[in-house]
């Protein structure tokens, strides 16, 4: 067998077996980088941090960073990732707001 009028190949079936492996090994190497790279592009969650200051409430911060979405989720993010129970906060505090 000779391949591009260049090369002549001896044993044929030495050179399907280089042909597979290769093949192989190519097929292995892009399955993993796409494996790799779904591992990657996971959503990493950011946040905002604020000091409360006196007068602020849950609601209040809530609307200011609600945007499109309804206050009452943004309260129930904020106070799921604060561990906050009773829905006081203090000035001093500083709350972490979930951003999307």
């Amino acid at each position: 067998m000779i391949i591009l009028n260049r090369y002549r190949i001896a044993d044929i079936k030495r050179f399907k077996r280089f042909m597979f492996i290769i093949t192989l090994l190519v097929s292995i190497l892009v399955f993993a980088s796409m494996a790799t790279l779904k591992a990657y592009s996971k959503d990493i969650p950011q946040f905002d941090y604020i000091k409360v200051e006196k007068g602020d409430t849950l609601w209040s911060i809530a609307s200011y960073y609600a945007g499109h979405k309804e206050i009452r989720e943004v309260i129930y993010e904020i106070t799921k990732t604060n561990k906050i129970h009773n829905s006081l906060i203090y000035p001093g505090d500083v709350i972490k707001i979930p951003l999307d």
